[in-house]
């Protein structure tokens, strides 16, 4: 794993999402004092920006939520594939132009205030098959670029690291069983809604882990037991 051993700080990418729930609770197993960074654009919808506060306030993790309105997916920036430049058609429809350069540089301005030199992202092995940004040679030169044009990564080093980067979505979703990472606030569904689609490829992938794991996804559980956290919250809020 792309991980230091040892009591440091680092900047954690916050999602909301399974991966970078995961991210969260091996740092805080290894030692690490964690602040957390949660980008808000378009296309992310209110629910996982609420996993990813929910997970923040239950770790005790600060965290940092940064408006970028800019950032529109391909799908929200054309209706079809015919319609994109060349070089964008059958681009997965979330990515978004150049996303990791400006997430990591977001990341890199607060790490830069906030004195830490390592950036984490919970990317899993499965994403760079859609996401050229999620490789890890782009994280090294990028770290590179970082560690040359920044004053903290002049004095000490600045580096984006993806520490589930060799995982599957399975073997993420195992690792997170055994740090006992609460699934059912975690996030997946591509779709703006008050339950998953169970259709988007964010609801096929996590189906697929928990069901090679033979275990039952504690998200689905609560939501048919009427437990929704989510739920009660926005009840609450309308009374």
């Amino acid at each position: 794993m792309e991980i230091i051993v040892g009591k440091r700080k680092a900047l954690l990418l916050l999602s909301g999402g399974i991966d970078s729930a995961v991210a969260l609770y091996l740092l805080k197993s290894r030692g690490y004092e964690v602040v957390a960074l949660s980008i808000n654009y378009p296309g992310r919808g209110e629910r996982e920006r609420e996993s990813a506060r929910k997970l923040a306030e239950m770790t005790n993790t600060k965290l940092i939520e940064v408006d970028l309105p800019f950032m529109k997916e391909l799908v929200e920036l054309w209706n079809s594939d015919d319609e994109r430049p060349q070089h964008l058609r059958g681009a997965h429809p979330s990515t978004i132009p150049a996303r990791n350069a400006i997430i990591y540089s977001v990341a890199a301005y607060y790490a830069e205030i906030l004195g830490i030199d390592l950036v984490v992202a919970g990317h899993n092995a499965d994403d760079v098959n859609y996401f050229p940004d999620a490789s890890r040679e782009f994280r090294r030169l990028f770290s590179r670029a970082l560690t040359i044009g920044t004053y903290i990564g002049r004095a000490r080093g600045l580096r984006v690291i993806a520490p589930l980067s060799k995982l599957s979505k399975t073997e993420v979703v195992r690792l997170g069983l055994k740090l006992h990472v609460p699934f059912e606030y975690t996030w997946s569904c591509h779709n703006n809604l008050d339950k998953p689609c169970g259709y988007c490829s964010g609801c096929i992938a996590r189906k697929r882990a928990f069901k090679e794991l033979g275990v039952e996804d504690p998200l689905e559980r609560a939501i048919n037991d009427g437990r929704d956290w989510w739920i009660i919250s926005k009840d609450k809020i309308r009374t």
